[in-house]
């Protein structure tokens, strides 16, 4: 049996590593502060590993191969290093990669089981902040949330509670760390990139930081993405941590509109 010692969601751009013009320091600092005060209690937490969920920008999947959930096992993930995000070669943890595959494949979830995935900024740039020098192994767990048709809010909420389950009953890491990564609101690739939508992302905060799941896995996806973007979809990824992680305890760390980033980004810790 282990434990979930530590819990996290954050929001992950590249614009965070290479700072573009425009970007005001004092939200950077603000941002920054938050990511510092994640990694202390990261590293006070001892875990033996880190699982990430999080997407892909189609550097690794594309539409040749969409899988809907994925986990990446063997003993290391290269980084692309795409948009002055980190580039990196992470430590993987392969038992445990193995038994959360297996477990969830028990668990009625078809998970795609990728050797060696390599991960784009959606892992790199959080991973670079929390960990810093840290050699901490990591399991990346890839959630569809670019392309059509989407997992519902309802299927990750049940792929996190899976998730939490069989990361409690494994025996290949006694201590373990989660965290989601995505959001929140932001548009790639449109017309209205660029845009951040405050109340949507307070609404959804003030919602997360309660405890309002129920709430926000009734949101339907297609009004999410047309509120607060396209990339608003990685909510699922904050969905799924929350559910794995079960945190007695939800404390909002920052929100920041960071026009410069193009991104609406919200941190905020899971304590078990």
């Amino acid at each position: 049996m282990a434990t979930i010692v530590w819990g996290a969601c954050t929001a992950h751009t590249a614009a965070m590593n290479r700072l573009p013009p425009g970007t005001d320091p004092a939200q950077a600092d603000r941002v920054f502060a938050a990511f510092q005060q994640l990694h202390g209690t990261l590293i006070a937490s001892k875990p033996d590993a880190l699982v990430v969920v999080g997407t892909d920008h189609f550097m690794t999947f594309n539409y040749n191969a969409v899988p809907t959930f994925a986990i990446g096992t063997g003993d290391s993930f290269q980084s692309w290093g795409e948009g002055n995000s980190p580039n990196r070669r992470f430590r993987g943890h392969d038992a445990l990669s193995i038994e959360l595959v297996e477990g969830l494949v028990a668990a009625d979830f078809d998970v795609l089981r990728v050797d060696e995935m390599r991960v784009d900024h959606a892992f790199a740039t959080p991973l670079g902040f929390l960990l810093g020098d840290t050699e901490l192994p990591v399991i990346p767990i890839y959630v569809n949330c670019t392309v059509t048709p989407l997992p519902s809010h309802a299927r990750c909420r049940a792929f996190g509670q899976a998730l939490g389950k069989v990361l409690r009953a494994q025996d290949a890491a006694a201590r373990v760390a989660v965290v989601g990564t995505g959001g929140l609101s932001h548009w790639i690739g449109v017309p209205q990139t660029g845009d951040i939508n405050e109340n949507f992302d307070h609404d959804f905060l003030d919602r997360f930081v309660v405890g309002d799941l129920s709430g926000l896995v009734a949101l339907d996806s297609d009004w999410v993405i047309e509120q607060a973007g396209n990339g608003a979809a990685e909510i699922r990824n904050w969905i799924i941590a929350s559910e794995a992680i079960r945190p007695q305890r939800r404390t909002q760390l920052a929100y920041e509109p960071v026009r410069s980033w193009k991104t609406g980004i919200g941190v905020v810790e899971l304590t078990p």
